[in-house]
């Protein structure tokens, strides 16, 4: 968070948009108090510095003025067009504005103070010296040679890993899209707008929707989108299916849903498509409607925030929903509605197949480092630190080495025929044969693969576009779900080559949250020289990702 100053008056009064005749003329004055009060862009709130006003601009209502000068390079009669432009049209109650150029610079119509004594428009001395120290910070200092040490290099791939991990986390974001909004609507129109209002209470519900609303905020930032599109394993798959296939896409109407900062939908349109409506609920979609401007596509690609579609079906589906252990998010709830509710028939879901896959896993440095230091840290016993790794669910990318096992599918999902009832997985059978001796079973790996089959009938093994985020293939932000066996408890599980390990594996939708996941293996181990009357024991662990 920035450490720019805090509002000092919540006064609830709102203010008025100023409305000038025509004779009237807008004349340079000076304020009278030394300390200018910035009116927030909702008129709710009074800041006493600039910086307060321009964080609370940026934070609540996706404005952010420093980045929209430097982006446009505006000069004086830009900024006044824009300030005077964004504030009518939050007073006039579009909260977050449209802050495409052509809707402020053309004309004079915003040279007109929206407001009376703004003092942002006394300010903008101050303002541009602001917007140029901050364009400053961020200039490398090409004379400076820094030597990194093993320390700060191993620190800096720490902070890498931390924020990648941010990265899928925040993608709870997307969760709640419109067309999730569509389906509450449907449901119970009554409830569906007081489904969106926050009381200020404390209680389970607010909770919830705060939790929401934080995810929306956070994804508006561009590290969480530049993770994402600089993940070549996934953009890729998607750019080569879209443009290998373009026949599939020429003259269609196509659903972007989730669709961030609208990679997929440009591609689409550069595909040929005739109309590409892209969904989205976080405050990239603004930057979305931008980037779309900037290339050129806005007359193929339509932004919406709408509660319903301006068509009746669409020809193709496409969207990147997938997230941690494939169905963490519940994502795929909202595609399938918008299957079941646009999708012409015969049309085309994209990405079309999605397999979960199970592999064993060991790894004895990996688990010397992360648990058995807490048996005696200078001397001290702090094993108690090591319980909640054991319940829960953990991302990160694991070494081809330390998969003692193939992969193998426990669950198939074809995207154009399955039902949201049978992402409930319940106790679904595997068997994995060790391929080397191990001293010791340290936990299983979830990972998925992608396919992109050119109808809906075709086989996922048909596919000639597809992915993999599983150990040994190329790394992706996905990583892999490592769910870490309770050695403690569960003793030793030594296996040999041959040896299998063979249960049941259930996946469901979280208890206290529907984006989480709950994950219950079960499980014995079958030796491969044991006599067939030999009782093998059996085992049971939970764990949760959240």
């Amino acid at each position: 968070m920035s450490d720019l100053n805090s509002p000092s008056d919540t006064s609830d009064e709102t203010l008025e948009p100023n409305t000038l005749d025509e004779e009237d003329e807008w004349k340079d004055v000076e304020s009278d108090n030394d300390s200018p009060s910035f009116v927030s862009l909702s008129g709710s709130i009074r800041f006493p510095t600039l910086e307060g006003f321009l964080e609370d601009a940026k934070e609540n209502h996706g404005v952010n003025l420093v980045g929209i000068q430097r982006r446009f390079s505006l000069e004086t009669f830009g900024m006044i067009k824009l300030i005077n432009y964004v504030r009518s049209q939050v007073l006039h109650g579009l909260f977050r504005p449209d802050l495409a150029p052509e809707n402020f610079l053309e004309g004079d119509a915003y040279l007109r103070p929206a407001i009376e004594e703004d003092a942002l428009l006394y300010s903008l001395d101050d303002l541009f010296d602001y917007c140029r120290k901050q364009a400053n910070n961020h200039l490398p200092n090409a004379l400076i040679e820094a030597t990194v040490s093993q320390e700060q290099f191993q620190d800096t791939i720490r902070e890498r890993n931390y924020l990648r991990e941010q990265a899928v986390y925040y993608r709870s974001a997307l969760q709640k899209t419109y067309l999730e909004k569509m389906e509450l609507q449907e449901r119970n129109p009554d409830e569906s707008a007081e489904h969106d209002v926050h009381d200020g209470t404390n209680g389970p519900s607010s909770v919830k929707s705060n939790n929401d609303s934080h995810y929306f905020s956070s994804y508006a930032f561009n590290d969480i989108h530049e993770t994402m599109l600089q993940d070549k394993v996934r953009t890729d798959a998607y750019r080569d299916f879209i443009y290998d296939n373009k026949h599939l896409f020429a003259g269609k109407v196509v659903l972007d849903v989730g669709c961030g900062t609208g990679i997929l939908s440009l591609f689409c349109a550069k595909a040929g498509a005739a109309k590409v409506i892209a969904v989205d609920n976080s405050g990239i979609i603004d930057k979305a409607r931008e980037i779309v401007f900037h290339n050129g596509l806005s007359d193929i690609i339509q932004r919406i925030e709408e509660v319903t579609l301006p068509v009746k079906e669409v020809d193709v589906i496409v969207s990147e929903w997938m997230g941690y252990c494939l169905l963490y998010e519940a994502m795929l709830d909202s595609v399938i509605w918008a299957r079941d509710r646009y999708l012409a028939p015969g049309g085309l879901m994209v990405p079309s197949h999605a397999a979960l896959r199970l592999s064993l896993f060991a790894d004895d440095e990996y688990i010397s480092d992360k648990f058995n230091f807490w048996n005696s840290v200078y001397g001290f016993d702090m094993s108690c630190m090591q319980k909640e790794a054991y319940d829960d669910v953990i991302i990160r990318t694991v070494k081809a080495e330390a998969v003692p096992s193939k992969a193998r599918t426990f669950l198939d999902i074809p995207l154009h025929h399955v039902r949201k009832d049978q992402l409930d997985i319940d106790r679904v059978e595997f068997m994995l044969a060790a391929n080397r001796e191990i001293d010791q079973l340290h936990g299983f790996i979830i990972h998925f693969d992608i396919s992109f089959a050119t109808n809906k009938d075709a086989q996922a093994q048909e596919a000639k576009v597809h992915f993999t985020t599983g150990p040994g293939g190329p790394e992706t932000h996905w990583q892999q779900a490592l769910a870490l066996v309770d050695v403690p408890n569960s003793g030793s599980l030594a296996l040999r080559s041959g040896d299998r390990v063979q249960g049941k594996i259930a996946l469901r939708k979280g208890n206290a949250y529907h984006r989480e996941l709950d994950i219950t293996i079960g499980w014995q181990i079958k030796l491969a020289a044991a006599e067939e009357s030999e009782k093998a024991m059996k085992y049971e662990q939970k764990w949760l990702m959240r």
